[in-house]
């Protein structure tokens, strides 16, 4: 028994001396190696995105007790952006300057905020709402908020369309996405 201990023990003595007497070293540089095939072009992306400066609501096309809304015209806005598969955008901030994708509705202040694009011949518009949804009159509250912060502002994004998806591959729900997502996905800054 004390020979198969003195024999572990050596073993172990020489295992741990073997590992202290290595050095590393670098090896030469091995040659390059065979370059791979070039891959296929992938699909266009979505160009041209544009989108507005953040503006203060001006309720410049309905100032009803229970209904206002703003008109914001944009010649981008036609037939053609529409029929190419555009998607048309709304944001909505106040208070604790955190946007909002539209439409958004506020269950605890009885109001909704939506937005709207309309094309005409001669050019479009996007055109921002807030309703009360109880049929009272909206207060200064529920239009502008209460509390520090900035006041309530709009803005839209316009995404020319694109190639169409079919098949396996899905179109991103835009409608899903937060506002910070939406500008991280097209560049955008906040």
């Amino acid at each position: 028994m004390a020979a198969t201990r003195f024999i572990n023990y050596v073993l172990y003595l020489c295992f741990f001396m073997a590992i202290l007497s290595c050095t590393v070293e670098d090896g030469e540089q091995g040659e390059q190696g065979i370059q791979g095939e070039q891959g296929e072009q992938g699909e266009p992306g979505t160009v041209n995105v544009m989108y507005s400066d953040w503006m203060n609501q001006d309720w410049n096309f309905i100032d009803a007790p229970t209904f206002k809304s703003m008109l914001v015209e944009d010649a981008h806005i036609t037939d053609d952006f529409m029929e190419n598969g555009g998607i048309v955008l709304g944001f909505f901030r106040y208070q604790d300057n955190a946007p909002y994708m539209l439409p958004k509705q506020d269950f605890r202040l009885n109001t909704v905020r939506s937005f709207i694009s309309i094309n005409f011949s001669d050019g479009g518009n996007v055109r921002f709402s807030i309703q009360s949804t109880d049929g009272t009159a909206l207060t200064d509250d529920d239009v502008n908020g209460s509390g520090a912060g900035i006041q309530a502002q709009y803005k839209y994004v316009l995404i020319p369309g694109g190639t169409s998806l079919s098949g396996s591959k899905r179109a991103a729900a835009w409608n899903q996405l937060s506002y910070k997502a939406v500008c991280k996905a097209l560049h955008i800054p906040e």
